[in-house]
């Protein structure tokens, strides 16, 4: 029997950690398996393990892992595998696979150029793509790059990337971008609302005072949205050969 366990990566914020259990409840209706359960990487409850023993002992046979993430960093890449290489050997009759990340999905691009447009952005602003990013990897930096390029080149707007963990760094790029245009757009290129949602807009109010002339606009993250589950649902489908 077959079992969905889609995965977080948990945040310090009860709201945030509310909002990936509303979207999951959603996902949930979308797909036939009896058996779908949700787990975190961290930070919240339930774990990985436990969702992927709740699956097990429903009588779940082969586990279909879905990383609710937009990259691979060392998250998919080390400490998931590592987790689901402890339940491989405490149960060897049970088949996993994992679904691969979708931020440079059609649907992903699609919404972030939906975020940007109904700023009604002005002739003159620049937009600044903000990812977590990593001090380890930079496939996350460069995948963002290649979402600024495709971004810029389908709105015929300035649009940068920055990370807040990696390269470019995310203070710096705004500060940059601050010296050459009036207005800012910053989209934080984020699925849910946590910690690094709110230092993003720390950190442009501190820079708002360094610079009271300019306007800097922080746009929402993705959140819950029809193109966001269509992104997930795409993926489990390539995995099982739907």
């Amino acid at each position: 029997m077959r079992a969905i366990i889609y995965i977080g990566n948990g945040t310090q914020l009860a709201d945030g950690n509310a909002e990936f259990h509303q979207f999951i409840n959603q996902m949930k209706k979308k797909r036939p398996e009896k058996i779908q359960e949700l787990g975190f990487l961290s930070m919240s409850y339930p774990t990985i393990e436990i969702a992927c023993e709740k699956a097990i002992i429903a009588g779940a046979t082969d586990l279909i892992i879905v990383p609710v993430f937009l990259f691979s960093a060392t998250n998919i890449k080390h400490e998931i595998p590592e987790i689901l290489r402890s339940v491989e050997a405490k149960h060897p009759e049970v088949t996993i696979k994992m679904t691969k990340t979708f931020g440079f999905d059609p649907e992903i691009i699609a919404l972030a150029e939906q975020n940007i447009l109904q700023t009604n952005i002005d002739q003159d602003a620049a937009v600044l793509l903000v990812g977590l990013g990593s001090t380890h990897d930079q496939e996350p930096a460069n995948r963002l790059y290649s979402v600024a390029q495709l971004l810029e080149s389908q709105l015929h707007f300035p649009v940068f990337h920055s990370e807040i963990k990696g390269e470019p760094a995310y203070s710096k790029q705004l500060a940059q971008l601050l010296s050459s245009y009036p207005k800012i757009y910053i989209i934080p290129y984020f699925l849910f609302t946590g910690a690094h949602v709110v230092t993003i807009d720390q950190e442009r109010m501190c820079l708002q005072k360094q610079y009271p002339d300019a306007e800097i606009v922080v746009c929402e993250s993705f959140h819950y949205h029809p193109l966001l589950e269509q992104a997930v649902l795409h993926k489990i489908a390539e995995l099982v050969g739907e």
